[in-house]
């Protein structure tokens, strides 16, 4: 094929690319606007207007001309650099076409349908813990997903590598199962030295009552100068936080707020910020496109969890930030920065997984990682997954919810069919010690930078090394690029050792 007629190609499919984003971007602000503020009785016709256009995309994705398109591209000189950009986006379409062309259309419309009203379910029952109304919400939803596993599986070992394939690619059941199994031991051994101490924080400057309006204005203040670009997005409140983008220069956070804890609401607010300032650091000619998408959502959380925890929990973050907390919640004046850092630091096996310590949060991954491969695997009927679930927390935590909504109603994933999405916050915690590691090997010692508020160079070598590449790499590829090293728990273990064994005088 001429390099003319390759070229030409190439913007054919670029054209209809562009025009199923235009799509998928619209589909998201209808979900956006569904978790914001939508009326009470409109949901089940915003569950029609969810599906139509899930429909119309699903269409597009699979259209027969687009794959004789495709086709041709991937055996033309555009696609021989794999990793370059007209290279990546060949192979990203391709793969993306391969796996759409396997589902068919209705089993798409009635996932889409399923899951907009699973949501809404989800959202009205789980105050109520009534896990027996939304439970057959469930079953369709998980029915709906195992269907797509099945027709997705081909020669994989099992179903689910299916469903976590879709959200990081190329990943196993059994690669991920592995890495996971080495970082639970140490993690169960961390938690217990940590349990057997008889020093550490006691949690009191967390304590007390805390103005809503005045932790808006201070997790505003923490966003905009950690390098989230408002002119580029907004910060509202839902039941349970997330980031979505709507366009190449509209990526929304959302967070929720507690009178008796301003962490929870600032917390929320640098993790779902670090996701949009990566959907702010891609190139915006390529929005929609795989040059203009993240990696993985292994990347992605390694994003959010980097700017939650590694800067956000750090000492010279407070050293930054406490002066101005102070001026919205006074009382925190009678706290030194080291207690603030300790109580912050805190390890304590806690039931609710999005406010757990870094200790104890992959422990909630896993069991989470444990059950979703039992319900698709057929292993493990919906009804019994309560019981399960407390059984789960029991032996890996010590602890048993009291009631559904701070047991298995407490994730809005399931409701909204994100099953194989759960393992990615674990991975996106190991590829954040390693890119943390990395970027204190070639910008020097990052504490001085953050106790001045100085996040830019920080934030410039992340843009540089992951999010300017979008999907030109593979995840793992990606980030041993940046990192100069292979896949590794290691960083983080040692990240979390160095920080938790002083606050607990362990040797």
């Amino acid at each position: 094929m001429s390099s003319t007629k390759a070229t030409q190609l190439f913007q054919q499919v670029y054209d209809h690319a562009r025009e199923t984003s235009l799509l998928e971007s619209t589909l998201a602000l209808l979900e956006w606007d569904e978790h914001t503020g939508l009326p009470e009785q409109a949901g089940l016709y915003r569950a029609d207007q969810v599906t139509f256009l899930s429909g119309l995309t699903h269409k597009r994705k699979t259209d027969s001309q687009l794959g004789e398109w495709l086709s041709e591209l991937s055996n033309s000189e555009l696609a021989e650099e794999p990793n370059s950009v007209l290279g990546a986006s060949i192979r990203g379409w391709k793969r993306d076409f391969d796996r759409n062309i396997q589902l068919p259309e209705s089993l798409v419309k009635r996932t889409a349908h399923a899951i907009s009203v699973g949501q809404q379910i989800w959202a009205s029952t789980k105050g109520n813990n009534d896990f027996d109304t939304f439970l057959p919400y469930l079953k369709e939803i998980v029915s709906l997903r195992r269907e797509e596993a099945t027709l997705l599986a081909q020669n994989r070992v099992c179903r689910y590598d299916s469903l976590l394939d879709q959200y990081e690619e190329e990943a196993t059941t059994a690669e991920v199962d592995l890495l996971f199994s080495q970082l639970r031991d140490q993690l169960v051994n961390l938690v217990q030295s940590i349990g057997n101490s008889e020093h550490g924080p006691t949690g009191r400057s967390l304590q007390g009552t805390f103005d809503i309006e005045k932790q808006k204005q201070l997790s505003r203040w923490v966003a905009e100068k950690i390098g989230y670009q408002f002119e580029r997005g907004r910060l509202d409140e839902t039941q349970h936080p997330f980031c979505t983008s709507l366009g190449p220069n509209d990526h929304r956070i959302l967070t929720r707020y507690f009178q008796d804890s301003f962490s929870s609401g600032l917390y929320g607010t640098l993790h779902e910020a670090g996701h949009a300032m990566y959907e702010q650091g891609m190139p915006t000619d390529w929005f929609g496109m795989p040059a203009g998408a993240a990696a993985s959502l292994g990347v992605h959380e390694s994003q959010s969890r980097l700017w939650e925890n590694m800067i956000g929990r750090s000492r010279a973050f407070w050293q930054w930030c406490l002066p101005e907390a102070v001026k919205f919640f006074p009382q925190l004046a009678e706290f030194s920065i080291e207690q603030i850092y300790g109580d912050l630091n805190r390890v304590a096996p806690s039931l609710i997984r999005i406010e757990a310590d870094e200790a104890t949060y992959n422990l909630h991954i896993l069991i989470r990682f444990e059950l979703e491969q039992e319900l698709i695997d057929g292993d493990l009927a919906c009804e019994d997954l309560p019981q399960a679930w407390s059984d789960r927390y029991q032996s890996y935590l010590g602890i048993r919810p009291a009631n559904h909504s701070e047991g298995v109603m407490q994730d809005v994933h399931w409701a909204a069919g994100l099953i194989g999405y759960f393992p990615t916050y674990t991975l996106g915690n190991i590829f954040a010690g390693q890119l943390m590691v990395a970027a204190e090997q070639e910008l020097g010692e990052l504490d001085g930078m953050i106790s001045q508020g100085d996040f830019r160079p920080l934030l410039e070598w992340l843009r540089a090394k992951v999010h300017k590449h979008g999907r030109c790499f593979k995840p793992t590829l990606l980030i041993s690029n940046a990192c100069h090293a292979p896949l590794s728990s290691k960083p983080l273990m040692d990240y979390l050792e160095k920080k938790l064994k002083p606050l607990y005088h362990i040797a």
